[in-house]
């Protein structure tokens, strides 16, 4: 017995002292080599990358938890997260060091057919030779701020273990909403265990200049006045805060998206919500806000086809797929661009150009610093500063976040303000929920990493879960009504404050929205 107890307080010890290390490139290599690291590769869904990032930095000993991003400071197509385990995830005990990647490259398309397939696909390599760029040493910071720039990526024998996808998985099989590739067949689709993460907020975003002029537009600034802004930390926002959020309308965007918003003498352009004439104001009369405003070029910032956002878009203003003939609008998009790697620009026809992008962060610095440069850095904006343009993105994203202004606001659609608490009792009405997904051939049920995926699905969506993740990404997620108990009224704790009262049909992004408690 005394021999037992000394293996099992050494055993204790050596988890301990695991638990105590921080897990660096090098770190990371020798428990590689050791056999004791465990890799979990994610594909899909950028929208939700924050919202990953905040989990492992949730579940991760702090002392020991490190965040990589690939090739860039933006960190746009891949990140990683290293750690200890601070509590036991599946069958993976406290200490366990674990190195959990997330390629957002590609979207939410990333997440399903080839998690399906198990085909290879491409992951950020860490080790000491990829990420010899050190941004700060000191770990347990900011998850949505590198310590690492890792400069390599490797995609040969590498599987995803696991997909997120901002919808279900048969939505993206839809023609509008594949990326140049083959729809999965049912028995494939078959393959996927999915199961719900957890609701997801999506919403328009304009430039700070349209922001500005909106605004004014609305008499939310006088004439010529300076843009007022909403504070950084978003959960110090108020109705005051609200207040000052200007608003377009649905139908308009809707014309945007589908290209029926063509500027010049239609004057269906930035016309429409911004005046470029004189025009009344609650019995007020006041001068034009942009005399250029309806011969100004409608830049549209967007994903590319296979990307869990776009397919929303598509869902929400063109009703396509779930619209029939003349029912499903055809959104704009750049001919030829689904798939490619890097952000392109191309003229659609008359005032209108669109640019796609294979990540969030493509589309974040398309209708942010791109837009609003001085300098023409694109062939979509001008560069002169006067450039105005639109986007569609999730909601977990703070264009004011640590590193700087990005240069892009969210606006209200039809008068309701994107932010978590209008979501949640159902009057902003972009909700919809994510999944998570893995092929059962691949991550065979009962396996460790089978447990570990369970454990993050269920944890990652629940209240408690999702007050634990940083103020920034709490705006843009909430938890399905079927993830907490009790009725929505009677809520208390966490539950009061993420737990959603409406939904969608599971498995149904089509379905209208509904109160479900």
């Amino acid at each position: 017995m005394n021999q037992l107890r000394l293996v099992s307080i050494a055993a204790m010890l050596v988890a301990a002292a695991g638990s105590s290390q921080a897990l660096t490139p090098a770190q990371i290599e020798a428990a590689r080599t050791a056999g004791t690291l465990k890799e979990i590769r994610i594909a899909g869904a950028s929208a939700l990358r924050l919202s990953v990032a905040a989990y492992m930095k949730e579940i991760c000993a702090s002392n020991s938890f490190h965040v990589f991003w690939n090739s860039n400071s933006e960190g746009t197509d891949h990140r990683a997260y290293s750690c200890n385990l601070a509590v036991a995830q599946g069958n993976f005990p406290v200490g366990t060091p674990v190195l959990v990647y997330k390629r957002d490259a590609g979207g939410s398309g990333q997440g399903v057919n080839p998690i399906a397939t198990a085909a290879d696909q491409t992951h950020m390599k860490v080790d000491t030779v990829s990420c010899a760029t050190t941004i700060s040493a000191t770990p347990g910071g900011d998850a949505a701020v590198p310590n690492y720039i890792c400069g390599a990526t490797e995609t040969a024998g590498i599987k995803s273990d696991a997909g997120i996808s901002d919808v279900e998985p048969a939505l993206l099989q839809a023609p509008v909403n594949l990326p140049g590739t083959t729809a999965l067949t049912p028995s494939q689709l078959a393959t996927l265990d999915v199961g719900p993460l957890a609701q997801a907020l999506f919403a328009v975003a304009v430039n700070t200049k349209a922001y500005r002029a909106l605004q004014e537009a609305q008499g939310i600034i006088a004439p010529g006045g300076a843009l007022i802004d909403v504070p950084a930390d978003q959960s110090t926002w108020t109705d005051a805060t609200l207040a000052t959020i200007p608003s377009v309308p649905s139908n308009w965007v809707r014309a945007v998206l589908t290209g029926q918003a063509i500027g010049g003498g239609a004057k269906r352009g930035w016309s429409v919500v911004i005046p470029d004439t004189a025009y009344t104001l609650n019995g007020a009369q006041r001068p034009a806000v942009d005399v250029n405003a309806n011969a100004k070029t409608l830049n549209i910032c967007r994903r590319t086809e296979g990307s869990g956002t776009q397919a929303i878009s598509n869902a929400f203003f063109a009703n396509n797929p779930c619209g029939t003939g003349a029912a499903a609008f055809t959104p704009l998009n750049v001919a030829g661009s689904a798939g490619n790697a890097t952000t392109v620009a191309a003229t659609v026809f008359g005032s209108i150009l669109v640019q796609e992008g294979t990540s969030a962060g493509q589309v974040e610095n398309c209708v942010g610093t791109d837009a609003n440069s001085a300098v023409s850095n694109n062939a979509s904006f001008p560069g002169d500063n006067t450039a105005y343009a639109i986007a569609f993105l999730g909601r977990e994203a703070n264009p004011l976040r640590a590193g700087g202004d990005l240069g892009y606001r969210y606006v209200k659609l039809d008068g309701v303000a994107p932010v978590r608490n209008e979501a949640r009792n159902g009057r902003y009405a972009v909700v919809y929920e994510a999944t998570m997904q893995w092929n059962r051939n691949t991550v065979p049920p009962g396996s460790d990493k089978d447990a570990f995926l369970r454990a993050l699905r269920t944890g990652f969506g629940s209240p408690n879960g999702l007050a634990a993740v940083d103020s920034d990404t709490q705006q843009g997620v909430m938890s399905p009504p079927a993830a907490y108990s009790g009725t929505f009224a009677d809520a208390t704790g966490n539950a009061a404050l993420f737990g959603s009262r409406v939904g969608r049909l599971a498995g149904n992004s089509c379905a209208p929205l509904r109160t479900i408690k």
